[in-house]
């Protein structure tokens, strides 16, 4: 019978085999989580500048959601609420507690 093959690959002639633990999390799982990521940002696309200013956030998100506040367009807010939920998966728990505490909305 022939032996089973190894899962790995090869570094600098060595053998490595998969150490890293499998994403057991759900697709659905994912994507709720990535959707709720989006209401917060659509609440603080809807909050005030001030409000803003006060929370702990990356320039980079902050710039997002003043350019979001300036869409007319559907389509356009659309994805930019899509492209702020993409920047608040980078966030922290601890800042993102901040956000929803400072918009009263439950993390």
């Amino acid at each position: 019978m022939p032996k089973k093959s190894r899962q790995g690959y090869y570094v600098k002639g060595k053998f490595v085999t998969e150490v890293s633990e499998p994403d057991t999390t759900s697709r659905t799982a994912k994507k709720k989580a990535s959707e709720r990521l989006q209401e917060i940002g659509a609440a603080l696309v809807a909050a005030k500048v001030g409000l803003l200013e006060q929370l702990p956030l990356p320039e980079a998100l902050t710039e997002a959601i003043l350019e979001a506040k300036e869409q007319k367009s559907f389509g356009a807010k659309r994805r930019q609420l899509q492209y702020i939920g993409k920047l608040m998966r980078r966030l922290d728990t601890a800042e993102l507690a901040a956000v929803c505490a400072a918009l009263g909305i439950e993390a």
